[in-house]
């Protein structure tokens, strides 16, 4: 059972893989695997070796072009009818707070402007970079998918390499479905903070524990092997 990106995340019979940077100072000590996700590199760990996979609040931080192979990893290392289950920002109610307005949604980010805010939340780095109208033109004349894109793309990767806590990418339930649909899940379902169909995704670690990352602006979803 493993926790990709779990930092600090103890529970028994669990393993952590993840990888030390300035952002994260956590000890070496406490990650089983150490590996950086956008290498393009395999994950270090056999075919079929993995009953559960556990992903809080990582996969925005993820570049969009490296998802693609990290999935069909993901896949490769569960055992048949292996789970996974994902969950971090939802991208479908931040549009809806941003075109209602609703700065009080954006409240953990605090910045001044809620424009400042909604780029924070998938682009961090263009925060302070897009002209409020500009933004709100894009938002008005785009897809919510391809507003996304436009972002995401342009956020420089060195930046992000050296601040991996800032946002690189957007997420909802249909865009994670198609990525998981095409690494070969097929029973793949939205879920809810600690609602898990397995028991042993909805215990509490003694650290962090499951599903305890700003629940009520995130996004859950599960997928079988």
């Amino acid at each position: 059972m493993v926790n990709i990106g779990g930092g600090y995340f103890f529970k028994r019979h669990w393993s952590v893989l993840d990888v030390p940077s300035k952002h994260y100072k956590f000890m070496r000590g406490v990650v089983d695997y150490e590996c950086d996700l956008t290498s393009g590199q395999p994950l270090p760990l056999e075919d079929d070796s993995v009953s559960f996979i556990y992903s809080s609040h990582t996969l925005e931080h993820i570049p969009q072009e490296c998802i693609p192979f990290l999935f069909s990893e993901l896949y490769r290392i569960l055992k048949r009818k292996g789970v996974i289950r994902l969950t971090m920002p939802d991208f479908d109610k931040a549009v809806d707070a941003f075109a209602n307005n609703n700065k009080e949604y954006f409240i953990l980010l605090e910045n001044d402007t809620i424009e400042e805010d909604f780029l924070d939340y998938f682009a961090t780095n263009l925060k302070n970079k897009v002209p409020a109208e500009e933004l709100r033109n894009n938002f008005n004349s785009m897809s919510f998918e391809e507003f996304g894109d436009f972002y995401t793309i342009q956020v420089p990767r060195e930046a992000q390499k050296e601040s991996s806590g800032n946002h690189i990418n957007w997420w909802n339930y249909n865009k994670l479905y198609n990525l998981l649909k095409e690494a070969g899940f097929n029973n793949i379902y939205r879920s809810e903070a600690n609602q898990s169909k397995f028991s042993e995704i909805r215990n509490i670690g003694k650290s962090i524990g499951f599903d305890s990352t700003h629940p009520e602006i995130s996004l859950f979803v599960e997928g079988v092997k």
